[in-house]
């Protein structure tokens, strides 16, 4: 894996933890999702201009990105409903790690990544850590695991997508924006489907924690494509994924206090996912 791609995943891992952490602390978060969701879509729009050649270099990468927008609109509702439900550090792994179990195999089987007999150690590590997980106490009430895995889902989705799409000559920040403006109103959709107009919230209440997130939002995003545009989908979306170690570390500001076999899921998932990183 190249050294400036893995430097920027890693980057994007950090930033990625931090601002999920942020939407924990909110106390709404269904409106606080949808305000960070659209200030990092139009601070990407924004940069738009200053790309240098063609945003999209033909109708494929388009298409791709558009399937990618799905994916981002239903991690943000997926996102939400695992975190009404659970921990923040529970949650994340969950989401994260499944998506790591779900993306390496395809990206070998449907991208031509190489296949190394090393990797079936750290995918074992994962479904490991995953299972300790699951038999923690972490979920606070039903469906916390279904919507999780579901996100888990969505993320290897969007990963994918995003990696043909810049495959076919997307720039970075024109395929985020794009993801965005197709994901925004899937959110607002489920939003108004399941609190109706009435509760419909415009404006989230702590508007200055929602603009410092979407920010992080969108950078961490950036960095990302910009390593995916460098290396294989899967390397890079295990480095990001150590950002599940972060997100546990930074849960501690938020009250959570992880047990010790939570612990022991998020070290085999973390250490899984960054082996996988490696060449063999």
């Amino acid at each position: 894996m190249p050294q400036t791609a893995l430097l920027l995943a890693f980057a994007s891992a950090i930033i990625h933890a931090l601002w999920n952490v942020m939407l924990k602390r909110t106390r709404d978060l269904d409106s606080a999702s949808a305000g960070v969701f659209a200030v990092s879509m139009l601070l990407t729009a924004a940069a738009i201009p200053f790309i240098p050649g063609r945003a999209f270099a033909g109708t494929q990468a388009v298409l791709w990105g558009l399937a990618a927008g799905v994916c981002e609109g239903s991690y943000f509702v997926g996102l939400v409903r695992t975190l009404e439900r659970a921990p923040l550090g529970w949650s994340y792994s969950w989401m994260r790690g499944s998506a790591i179990a779900l993306l390496w195999p395809v990206s070998m089987l449907f991208m031509a990544e190489p296949f190394r007999w090393a990797a079936l150690g750290c995918v074992t590590a994962v479904c490991t850590g995953l299972a300790l997980l699951g038999s923690s106490s972490g979920p606070r009430s039903r469906g916390a695991l279904s919507w999780a895995l579901l996100t888990g889902v969505c993320i290897a989705g969007y990963i994918l997508f995003y990696k043909l799409s810049l495959a076919r000559g997307a720039h970075p920040l024109a395929l985020y924006s794009l993801s965005m403006a197709v994901g925004l109103p899937i959110q607002t959709l489920v939003r108004i489907r399941r609190r109706g107009f009435a509760a419909f919230r415009v404006f989230p209440e702590e508007p200055g924690l929602v603009l410092v997130a979407g920010f992080l939002c969108a950078l961490g995003f950036s960095l990302f494509l910009v390593a995916l545009s460098r290396t294989g989908a899967a390397a890079v979306t295990t480095v990001r994924n150590s950002s599940v170690a972060f997100a546990v570390i930074f849960s501690l500001a938020l009250g959570e206090r992880p047990g010790a076999r939570q612990w022991a899921g998020v070290a085999l998932v973390t250490l899984g996912a960054m082996g996988l990183s490696w060449k063999g």
